[in-house]
């Protein structure tokens, strides 16, 4: 006689979110090192074994929360600028749409901010670096494609796109401070239009 064990029902799809919800805020919060399994359950409104249906355990989690996030940096990355206009224009469009990706998704940069730039806090490692220099070489990329079409001046494509990335940066990490931002969307554009007065052929 075969027996028929009834496999248990899979948790809802959006206790997944609410767990990756939850997490986030704890992550950003009081830091990843202070937030325990037991916080993050109890926020999400959810059981430990929901939480280990879907992660092995807080460090899959956090990874599954940052690799959401550059995934986003992929698709802006993998984006090539549309056929015809001018290279500045790519350029000021590429850093516009990476400044709403950053600013609608705040709490994901918050959290890559302060493991990279903050103390150790027994976070798994990610290799962020790579994706700074993947930033800096797209950039770098369209500026010597500027360059080459006679629209920005010769010069170093590198040291071009570090004023420009740099600029971006730092309206970025305004953000984080959102009350007293000092940088909007307008006054990039403004930063980079000077920049461009620069390099421009």
């Amino acid at each position: 006689m075969i027996s028929h064990v009834k496999k248990s029902a899979a948790p809802p799809k959006d206790k997944q979110a609410e767990l990756m919800r939850a997490a986030l805020q704890l992550f950003t919060q009081k830091g990843y090192a202070a937030s325990s399994v037991r916080e993050i359950v109890a926020r999400a409104g959810v059981t430990k074994p929901v939480l280990y249906y879907y992660f092995r355990n807080k460090e899959d989690l956090y990874l599954a929360l940052i690799k959401r996030f550059v995934a986003r940096i992929d698709a802006l990355l993998e984006d090539a600028p549309a056929a015809g206009g001018s290279w500045k224009n790519h350029l000021l469009d590429f850093f516009d749409r990476t400044f709403l990706v950053i600013f609608d998704h705040i709490d994901d940069f918050r959290l890559m901010h302060a493991i990279y730039y903050g103390p150790p806090q027994g976070a798994p490692y990610f290799d962020f670096d790579s994706y700074h220099a993947k930033y800096h070489g797209r950039a770098m990329l369209m500026v010597e494609s500027g360059i080459a079409a006679g629209e920005f001046r010769p010069g170093d494509a590198g040291d071009m796109a570090w004023a420009l990335t740099g600029a971006c940066q730092v309206a970025l990490e305004e953000q984080l401070f959102a009350e007293n931002a000092r940088i909007d969307r307008k006054k990039l554009r403004k930063i980079l239009n000077v920049i461009f007065e620069g390099i421009s052929a």
